[in-house]
């Protein structure tokens, strides 16, 4: 389980990391996307329609930090959760 400062700081890294890949500025990013955190699973609910490629895109910079898609809730709430077999290690080394 990751722990809830190191995760915020990996929140705000994978937010800006998804941003610099899409070629957008932070504040944008935001506009189009509300990041929760749900246990081991980071929830996205899209507060705007965006294309294929961006959201093949916001998928790659998940996984960059070993977050796999996991399912769509609706067109606007996906889900992504850590990789098992990261989440797995980081248990052995706590």
């Amino acid at each position: 389980m990751v722990r809830s400062k190191n995760f915020d700081e990996t929140l705000a890294a994978i937010e800006l990391n998804a941003a610099r890949k899409l070629n957008w500025d932070y504040n944008q990013f935001k506009d189009y996307f509300g990041f929760t955190v749900n246990k081991e699973a980071i929830e996205i609910v899209l507060k705007n329609q965006i294309d294929e490629s961006q959201l093949k895109t916001l998928k790659q910079a998940l996984l960059d930090y070993g977050f796999q898609y996991k399912k769509t809730v609706n067109d606007l709430h996906l889900v992504f959760e850590q990789d098992v077999e990261l989440r797995e290690s980081n248990i052995v080394e706590s």
